[in-house]
């Protein structure tokens, strides 16, 4: 198994790059929320996962090892696939999706496309007890505070744009992207700064 691989970027598609490593190409999925931070020429540690299909090997890749993590053991879930997993990680950062499993959050997880009210009611079963567990870690405890301490600032900023006549999921990623990337901002900055976002 391929644990990870570092190199330089040599080309992006919309859902992947290709990671040149000893003057070898390797294409790369990963998810949206890592692909908007990488540029061409860029060296990089990618952690990866390598799917065995019948009909291909396909080469998974994230930017933490925690994002790898929450990919592992959502494919592991019943009827949850890699491109499913890749949309959780697309919309969600792994911290919010582990706090909406442990809060069992239905109408969070249920914004990622692809996954309705059974599918978050079967994850919030399956996956529930094993996050909690890795919860107790200090680290990700920390994290999860952070988000907490943020999230009801961002729920407003999804319902404002969702107010200015924007869908739930597409209010939901532009918020969360520009939380991640800015967490510092308050409410008025943060709507201002996804409405920028959201109007390319």
């Amino acid at each position: 198994m391929i644990a990870f691989l570092r190199g330089k970027v040599v080309d992006t598609t919309d859902d992947a790059i290709v990671l040149e490593v000893n003057g070898i190409g390797f294409q790369i999925l990963m998810p949206l929320s890592n692909l908007d931070q990488i540029g061409l020429e860029k060296d990089l540690l990618i952690y990866t996962h390598l799917s065995h299909r019948e009909d291909a090997m396909l080469l998974y890749g994230f930017l933490s090892r925690e994002d790898k993590s929450l990919f592992k053991k959502l494919i592991n879930v019943s009827g949850i696939g890699p491109k499913t997993a890749l949309s959780v990680l697309s919309v969600l950062t792994t911290e919010q999706f582990c706090q909406a499993i442990i809060e069992e959050d239905t109408k969070t997880i249920s914004t990622v496309p692809g996954i309705g009210l059974k599918t978050a009611q079967r994850l919030i079963l399956e996956l529930k007890s094993k996050i909690k567990k890795e919860v107790q870690e200090d680290s990700f405890k920390q994290r999860i505070a952070a988000r907490t301490s943020n999230r009801l600032i961002e729920d407003d900023a999804i319902d404002a744009l969702i107010a200015l006549g924007y869908q739930q999921n597409e209010a939901v990623q532009a918020v969360n992207k520009v939380a991640s990337a800015k967490p510092e901002l308050d409410l008025q900055e943060l709507i201002r700064e996804a409405l920028k976002l959201l109007m390319r």
